[in-house]
């Protein structure tokens, strides 16, 4: 651990809620709405309906969640961002998938965030180590070469269409100094009886990445706890946050500004009240994202403990752990979106209630005497045609099998007004 003298206590005012939240910011803020407002005509219009035009209190301003993106963003044509790269994720509501746009300078910003981090976590590995990237489809995956290469490293990377025996025989072949992957992913390497490698960073991103599971993460490869790291960011902003072993939270990069707020200010079907003290569903604002409109952004994730400390002499921001997603999609591998799953079981199962449990697979329990085989393998197909890059990651072996699974009436743990997507079967 830090010592006193490096870390300060954590702020004593909440963050959720707070009415001067992001005044410090006001001037950055209010510059990067009216940005926004010139480059994607339809939040210009936004604001002028809101009449904060010109504002910089982050509250008056309009958060910019799923419904509007996909409306006009995600499946919409950009002619006027010609020198655009574009990276695609499973569905939206619309059935098509999304498109999520990054400019040069976006693309140079994330590289220089995540290779800051990475060099710091690298510590003392010397120039030409190897490092293997052993990701899905996305933005990460694609950046992972070039911020290996910026840092001196001997860069490689796994075709996540192989089949994992082929993972396998390429990280032994290897030998890498750092790997970096996905949670899901690295479970079924570490149940390959044939894996022998012996990293000594370990870096992961894209799933929840809990203490207990990186310890024993830690623990299978023979190295510390703090050299397993756990990354957070998403497509539409990239490089958000990472797990600080000195604190054990998890610190913002200093381009974000988070806020939290009450779920039920988001989502209609949220019962009332928060639960305070930081907690809430998170929205986020980057400063340095020019071609996605990260100004009150709505990640979907539902964290605890929203702060500010001081490490080094510097503010962070920081918090305690992701709880969960309220609403959108979630992981398997890659993204599957609640409505692709709602829609599949519609036509399956019509009329009967069900919830998702992912916290060891895909696995739907659905309230049946029992599910048939052509059933399962009717969702199924359902699911792969809407989640192409889920069905590839299941065929090359690196995530398992979707199941549906039959429980009584009195099994299902959401209530009558939601449906869990989250559900917790240990």
């Amino acid at each position: 651990m830090t010592t006193a003298s490096a870390v300060s206590a954590p702020s004593g005012a909440p963050l959720s809620g707070h009415p001067a939240w992001g005044a410090e910011h006001a001037a950055d803020i209010a510059a990067l709405a009216a940005r926004y407002a010139e480059r994607f005509t339809w939040y210009g219009r936004l604001l002028d309906a809101r009449g904060v035009r010109g504002s910089g209190r982050l509250r008056d301003l309009p958060v910019v969640d799923p419904g509007l993106l996909t409306e006009h963003y995600y499946t919409a044509e950009h002619p006027h961002l010609p020198d655009a790269s574009a990276y695609h994720t499973s569905g939206t509501s619309t059935g098509r998938r999304k498109r999520i746009l990054y400019s040069p300078a976006d693309d140079d910003a994330y590289v220089a965030q995540r290779k800051a981090l990475f060099q710091d976590f690298a510590g003392d590995l010397a120039a030409g180590s190897t490092a293997v990237a052993d990701l899905g489809t996305g933005h990460a995956a694609a950046s992972a070469r070039r911020i290996f290469e910026e840092m001196g490293f001997l860069a490689r990377d796994i075709d996540f269409q192989l089949p994992v025996e082929q993972h396998v025989e390429r990280l032994n072949a290897w030998q890498p100094d750092v790997l970096f992957t996905m949670p899901m992913i690295l479970d079924r390497l570490m149940r390959s009886p044939g894996l022998r490698i012996a990293p000594r960073r370990i870096m992961v991103v894209g799933d929840l990445a809990p203490e207990n599971w990186r310890r024993r993460v830690a623990g299978h490869f023979g190295i510390g706890y703090g050299d397993v790291l756990d990354l957070f960011g998403s497509i539409e902003i990239g490089a958000i946050a990472h797990h600080n072993a000195r604190t054990g939270l998890y610190h913002f990069h200093d381009h974000i500004l988070p806020e939290v707020v009450p779920p039920q200010e988001l989502y209609a079907d949220e019962p009332g009240g928060t639960a305070g003290g930081g907690s809430g569903a998170l929205l986020l604002t980057s400063f340095t994202r020019a071609y996605f409109p990260a100004l009150r952004y709505v990640t979907g994730d539902m964290i605890s403990g929203l702060r500010t400390l001081t490490v080094d002499g510097r503010t962070v921001y920081a918090f305690e752990r992701i709880e969960g997603r309220l609403g959108g999609d979630f992981k398997h591998g890659e993204r599957i979106s609640n409505h692709d799953v709602c829609s599949a079981m519609a036509e399956v199962f019509p009329g009967a209630p069900f919830e998702v449990a992912n916290d060891d697979g895909l696995r739907i329990r659905v309230v049946r005497e029992h599910v048939t085989d052509e059933e399962l393998t009717a969702v199924r197909r359902l699911l792969r045609a809407a989640s192409p890059d889920v069905a590839q990651m299941i065929d090359s072996g690196l995530v398992g099998d979707i199941d549906v699974v039959a429980v009584p009436a009195d099994a299902i743990r959401s209530d009558h007004a939601k449906r869990r997507f989250d559900v917790k079967e240990g």
